[in-house]
């Protein structure tokens, strides 16, 4: 039988009446810690503080455990962590030990003291095992399986998670449950599980209707955002991220502002508006002494793409230090990737080499890729560098397969106007911030990479270069009709026009900005970069037009280009003597080119000068005969 009806409230979760009836009317302590703990589970973390910090002085056991759980969400770790190393002996009610070494165990895991965490929270759980409550033994279940999650530990997380779900209640209180099936999503989205990851997410939003929670609600908003990042749906990304920052700022909620502060100035510092990007980060009003890991890395990241290579490669790194303290590592691997690209750009390869080499180890692992996708289509040029390099290719062969598909970043200019990414090379995608763009007709790409290289031609001549397979009548028709798409879906001023009525010039519009995969592989190969040129030549210039002669001149200009600057670089290692080097670029050389005979020659000669191993010079031999039958 419970004393008052405040007591029977906070029992059936009936958290509003608890607040109605007790805000500005607490007496006692265990008024003062019912108001506080009603405010805590009802999301109100800053209003939560007052009340269970009166009920922890008066003496209330339970408000004293959770004023330390609320400490803890406030992202006053050590604060928290002394509060409970205070409080634990002088808890006589079991359960409440229990509960107060589970909050410090979580304190201690955010500090970044995993391995104390870890141990206190499985110290927990076995002691709620046998306490005998399944309800409560499944809640510090879902915890542990956050903790081997964050450490890439994700099939014992999944177990446990599993475990937790069929145990935790859908009523009276859902928020565990709720909690636990959060805790699967982002699993699932990590990992690419996207139709998993969507059945979760509905069966999560059912049950928040049943249970409405503020808290619950925006940390479940914020792991569909990140599905919608790892889907490529970086507008709803956005959008989804803007609606939570306020949110979060209300909620006082100290791991959500943080999370939801650098996802968003890092999407800004993509598109680049590096301004907003910098005011989010410091908006926080976290001094730099108090930096967490994931604001050491966001900082890093943002000076990288800003161009401040020096700074960021020293933000990365003490981002990477503290994660790997941490034992963090799929966050240990992104940082690593971004640190290896600062280092490149600042020509210190042994230290590229040094981060590269212990982010691909890690990734082989722990399998962990899908997550890291979106830095790897960033950081192309990085992963072709390690390609070539001797010391990382053997790590990049397991990873080829699986990265073949990746691709370049789009970006849009700091005053927002627009500017389409147009990949020829390969495949064809035009792209406007960061979102793909169907066309109606398959050769609009076709038209605006034309026009973007080749302005004020008439529809005439468009249709003589571009479609000479079809007759004038037809073919001028379906220039028109190319036209009016890229129009339709880039706006009426994408494409203009000047000159005679019956014969205008077209050209792409004043407010169009094209990068163009080409010509940035052009590009490339002059200033002799041979990771960023090999990251662009994913296969041929327009690989699917068949009649244009144009198409066809600048598909052999591209692939002549690249296989005469790979020979460039194959001769220079040859007079170096470093023929696993020479071996490196015949192979990518190759690629290019199947056929190219000389290239199959010098790749068994260096192979065999280098004492490479006897199956894979018996497959460059294999490989060499096939050509003359």
């Amino acid at each position: 039988m419970t004393m008052t009806p405040f007591e029977d409230a906070l029992q059936a979760g009936q958290y509003a009446t608890i607040i109605d009836g007790l805000l500005g009317q607490a007496r006692t302590a265990r008024e003062h810690a019912l108001l506080g703990i009603a405010l805590l589970r009802s999301g109100e973390l800053p209003q939560a503080e007052l009340p269970l910090q009166r009920s922890a002085i008066l003496g209330d056991p339970e408000g004293t455990v959770e004023f330390g759980n609320l400490v803890r969400l406030l992202g006053r770790f050590d604060e928290a962590r002394a509060h409970f190393e205070a409080c634990l002996p002088t808890l006589l009610d079991p359960e409440l030990q229990l509960r107060a070494l589970r909050w410090w165990g979580a304190a201690a895991f955010a500090a970044g003291d995993t391995h104390e965490g870890l141990l206190k929270m499985e110290r927990a759980w076995h002691g709620y095992v046998a306490y005998g409550d399944d309800a409560l033994t499944a809640r510090v279940t879902q915890s542990l399986a956050q903790m081997h999650a964050v450490l890439g530990n994700t099939p014992r997380a999944r177990l446990l998670l599993t475990e937790a779900i069929r145990a935790l209640p859908v009523a009276p209180d859902s928020a565990p449950r709720l909690s636990a099936l959060k805790s699967l999503l982002d699993l699932q989205v990590k990992d690419g599980e996207v139709e998993a990851a969507r059945g979760t997410l509905a069966g999560a939003k059912a049950l928040l209707v049943l249970s409405p929670s503020p808290r619950l609600a925006a940390y479940l908003a914020f792991s569909e955002a990140e599905l919608w990042r790892l889907s490529g749906a970086y507008a709803e990304y956005a959008a989804a991220l803007e609606t939570l920052l306020p949110v979060a700022d209300a909620l006082g909620d100290h791991h959500l502002r943080v999370w939801v502060t650098s996802r968003l100035a890092e999407h800004h510092s993509l598109r680049p508006q590096h301004g907003r990007a910098a005011e989010l980060l410091h908006g926080l009003g976290l001094p730099v002494a108090q930096w967490s890991a994931h604001l050491w890395a966001t900082d890093g990241v943002l000076r990288r793409r800003r161009g401040q290579d020096d700074q960021a490669a020293e933000s990365l790194r003490t981002a990477a230090r503290m994660f790997r303290d941490s034992g963090a590592i799929p966050e240990l691997i992104r940082v690593l990737l971004h640190q290896g690209a600062a280092e490149l750009r600042l020509g210190r390869h042994e230290d590229v080499a040094k981060a590269l080499s212990e982010a691909l180890t890690s990734m082989l692992t722990l399998r962990a890729l899908h997550e890291v996708k979106p830095d790897l289509e960033e950081l192309s040029e990085l992963v072709k560098y390690a390609v070539l390099e001797p010391e990382l290719s053997p790590y990049m062969e397991p990873l080829l397969d699986r990265l073949s598909h990746l691709a370049g970043t789009p970006r849009l200019p700091e005053d927002g106007a627009m500017r389409l990414r147009v990949t020829t090379l390969g495949r064809t995608l035009v792209t406007r911030d960061n979102e793909a763009i169907r066309f109606a007709y398959p050769n609009s790409p076709l038209l605006l990479a034309y026009l973007a290289l080749e302005p004020d031609q008439t529809r005439a001549q468009l249709q003589l270069t571009l479609f000479p397979e079809k007759d004038a009548q037809s073919g001028a028709g379906y220039v028109r009709q190319c036209i009016w798409d890229l129009r339709d879906k880039l706006g009426p001023e994408a494409v203009t026009c000047a000159g005679p009525f019956r014969a205008p010039a077209y050209r792409l519009g004043p407010g169009m900005a094209v990068e163009l995969d080409v010509e940035e592989l052009l590009t490339a190969i002059a200033h002799h970069e041979v990771a960023r040129a090999l990251a662009l030549y994913r296969g041929e210039f327009l690989p699917w037009v068949e009649h244009s002669d144009w198409v066809a001149q600048k598909r052999d200009e591209a692939r002549l280009a690249l296989t005469i600057e790979l020979r460039r670089e194959m001769e220079h290692a040859r007079t170096r003597g470093d023929e696993r080097r020479v071996v490196l670029y015949a192979n990518q050389l190759l690629q290019a080119d199947p056929l190219d005979v000389d290239a199959l020659r010098e790749r068994v000669r260096a192979a065999t000068a280098a004492g490479a191993p006897a199956p894979e010079l018996a497959r460059y031999t294999a490989e060499l005969g096939r050509v003359f039958h």
